[in-house]
């Protein structure tokens, strides 16, 4: 599995996908293929960070310090979201 929440690897969200916050969640429409995708909190505030230009790690500080969570707990959350984002066609590199 790549890791991508313990390199300086900035993801790109897509051109394509439409986002549209609702509360604490966030709906993404990708406007190429009509998914719909729902982001919980911690996923809403990732992909706004995503869209400030924030690399991974910087992102992994920010959840650390925003919520409740150790190092590790906000990497593996980054990591795994970011993979997710990214085979979902929401992001590139």
């Amino acid at each position: 599995m790549t890791d991508l929440a313990h390199h300086d690897v900035v993801m790109r969200r897509n051109p394509e996908v439409i986002a549209k916050r609702l509360d604490q969640t966030t709906v993404l429409v990708d406007i190429s293929t009509s998914h719909i995708f729902e982001l919980n909190e911690t996923g809403t505030r990732i992909w706004e960070m995503l869209g400030q230009g924030l690399e991974a790690e910087g992102i992994v500080q920010a959840l650390v310090r925003e919520f409740d969570v150790t190092d590790a707990q906000a990497a593996d959350e980054v990591n795994n979201r970011l993979l997710r984002l990214r085979a979902e066609g929401l992001l590139t590199s």
